[in-house]
C-alpha cells in the first residue's frame, strides 16, 4: 500500500505508525473543516439570494395589489360610462322624436304662415276692402297725426286738463260700466272735478274742440259717465261727454312721452289691421297701467262707440 503513495508523502511521513495515524487524522479533520468552511459561504450566499428573491416576490405582489386595484377603478368607469352611454343613447332617441315633432310643428306653422300671408294679402285688394273699415283706418290715421302734432305744443291740451282729473279726493267720483266684446263688464272711475272758472274755460275749449275735430273723433263720441256722489245714496246722473280728440289731449297731459308714444303706435296697429281690437285694449291697459285706469275706461268706451257706429268692423 505504501507504493500507492507518491515517494515525496512517504518521504515526510513519521516512521512511527501511531504517528501517521496521528497525521491523518489531522488531515482528516482539516479536510472536513475546509469542506463545512465552503459550505457555509455557500449557504450564506443562497439565503442572501433568497432576501434578495423575496424582496423581488414582495414587490411584484405590491404591483400586482397596485394592478388589481387599477383594474377595479376601471371596471368600475367602464360600467358607468355603459350607464351613461345608455342613459345617452335614451336622451338621443328622446330628442330625435321632439326633433320630429318640432319639424311637423314647423311645416304646420309655415304652412299656416303661407296661408296667413295669402289671406292678407286677399283681404288688401281694393276691390275687397269694407267700405266702413276703410272710412275708420282714414280718419283714425288723420286724427293720430294731428295728435302727433298737437302733443308737441305745451298748451294744446292745457284747457282739457281741468274737465278731467285722476279722482281727487276732496270730490265725487263718477263711475262708468265699460263691457268689451266677450268680456266681462268691469266699472272704472274718472274723477270729474274743477274749479268754477276752469270748469268754464274747459266747457269753451271742449266746445270749440269738438267743432274742429275730423270725422273720426266727431263720430267716436263718449258714453254718458253717469256721476254719482259715493257719500250720498242717490241714483242722480250727469252725462259727461269727450270725443277722441280730446281724449288723446288728456292722454298727452297724463302719459309719459314714451307711454303715449306706445299708446299711439297701438292705435295705428289697430287702424292698419295688423291687430285686432282685443289686442290693443290688452296692449293699452298694459301700457296705462292701474294708475291710469280711469283713461283706459274712457278709451275702451270710446272703442266700443266706433265700433258700434262703424258696423262692428273694429
Amino acid at each position: 500500500m505504501l507504493t500507492d503513495l507518491p515517494q515525496e508523502i512517504i518521504g515526510v511521513l513519521p516512521p512511527d505508525p501511531a504517528g501517521q495515524l496521528d497525521l491523518a487524522s489531522k488531515i482528516v479533520n482539516f479536510a472536513f473543516a475546509q469542506k463545512i468552511n465552503q459550505l457555509e459561504i455557500e449557504a450564506q450566499q443562497l439565503r442572501e439570494t433568497v432576501i434578495n428573491k423575496q424582496t423581488v416576490v414582495k414587490s411584484l405582489e405590491r404591483k400586482v395589489n397596485n394592478l388589481e386595484v387599477e383594474v377595479q377603478d376601471l371596471l368600475s368607469k367602464n360600467k358607468q360610462a355603459a350607464e351613461e352611454q345608455h342613459k345617452l343613447q335614451t336622451e338621443k332617441s328622446v330628442l330625435i322624436e321632439t326633433v320630429k315633432k318640432l319639424n311637423r310643428e314647423v311645416a304646420k306653422l309655415e304652412a299656416f304662415k303661407k296661408n296667413l300671408l295669402q289671406h292678407l294679402q286677399d283681404d288688401d285688394e281694393p276691390g275687397k276692402l269694407d267700405r266702413s273699415l276703410a272710412a275708420v283706418d282714414m280718419s283714425s290715421e288723420r286724427l293720430v297725426n294731428e295728435v302727433l302734432s298737437s302733443a308737441s305744443k305745451p298748451n294744446a291740451y292745457l284747457g282739457v286738463r281741468g274737465s278731467v282729473s285722476s279722482m281727487p279726493t276732496n270730490t265725487p267720483a263718477a263711475y262708468t260700466s265699460i263691457s268689451g266684446r266677450g268680456a266681462p263688464q268691469t266699472s272704472y272711475s274718472v274723477g270729474v272735478s274743477s274749479p268754477p272758472h276752469q270748469a268754464s274755460a274747459a266747457g269753451k275749449n271742449t266746445a270749440a274742440t269738438a267743432a274742429t275735430s275730423n270725422d273720426y273723433s266727431s263720430n267716436i263720441v263718449g258714453g254718458g259717465l253717469s256721476s254719482s256722489p259715493t257719500m250720498s245714496g242717490s241714483h242722480h246722473s250727469n252725462t259727461q261727454q269727450m270725443d277722441g280728440k280730446q281724449f288723446f289731449q288728456v292722454a298727452r297731459s297724463k302719459l309719459s312721452y314714451e307711454q303715449f308714444s306706445q299708446f299711439l303706435h297701438n292705435i295705428k296697429e289697430l287702424n292698419a289691421g295688423r291687430q285686432n281690437r282685443d289686442d290693443t285694449l290688452r296692449r293699452v291697459r298694459d301700457i296705462f297701467g292701474y294708475q291710469h285706469q280711469d283713461l283706459f275706461g274712457i278709451f275702451e268706451q270710446l272703442l266700443n262707440k266706433a265700433a258700434s257706429s262703424f258696423g262692428g268692423s273694429y
